[in-house]
């Protein structure tokens, strides 16, 4: 199904690669268009994270992102997130990793969002040989009818960003962090979204600090 599909991310975020005491996530985001239809998944998806994040009682939060429409550095982040959907399931290769393009890496951002023109699999990606430790996310691109759904979209955009603040796959097949998920079954809670797992809370407290 295409939410099984783009949900997938390509690298579990490694434990312990979350900067300590990080009370705020900076967040820029690049869209191939100001009328992108990712753009207010994304939005809604950030909305959301703080929201769970301040239940939980942790100071972390993603900062207002900062949206840039038809970036000129958006071919070589394409082409970065292409080289990595090709690597399949493969980690990070520790000193033969490539680095990311300085196109990249010049951003100021600890998270940068790529909504993508490719139709590629959407996945969370540690920068290597970067630190502190930044996150690329990339959004696959929405072009068939089957794929045009909003909720498909910032269920999307919540699962990546959830391993950008250190969570992994569980094994609900109903929950945002799914691994492998099973959206013609599932059902949105109270907030809109997949809940979270009583582990992926008690995860997020540990690497955030909370009550």
């Amino acid at each position: 199904s295409p939410m099984r599909i783009t949900a997938i991310t390509l690298l579990l975020v490694l434990q312990g690669a979350l900067p300590a005491a990080a009370a705020q996530r900076s967040i820029l985001l690049l869209a191939p268009t100001a009328f992108d239809a990712r753009l207010e998944a994304s939005h809604e998806a950030i909305s959301h994270w703080n929201a769970m994040l301040a239940d939980l009682g942790v100071e972390t939060r993603l900062g207002t992102p900062q949206v840039v429409v038809e970036s000129p550095v958006a071919r070589a982040l394409e082409n970065y997130a292409r080289r990595i959907s090709q690597r399949v399931f493969r980690l990070p290769a520790g000193a033969a990793e490539p680095r990311p393009p300085d196109e990249l890496t010049s951003l100021d951002a600890d998270i940068v969002v790529l909504l993508s023109r490719q139709d590629i699999m959407s996945f969370t990606w540690p920068m290597p040989k970067v630190d502190p430790p930044r996150y690329f996310v990339v959004i696959r691109s929405v072009r068939s009818p089957d794929r045009d759904d909003a909720m498909v979209s910032r269920h999307v955009v919540a699962h990546e960003l959830g391993h950008a603040i250190g969570l992994v796959h569980n094994a609900d097949p109903h929950a945002l962090m799914c691994g492998p998920c099973q959206p013609l079954t599932a059902e949105s809670d109270a907030t809109g979204f997949l809940p979270l797992t009583d582990l992926d809370r008690a995860r997020l407290v540990e690497l955030h600090g909370g009550r």
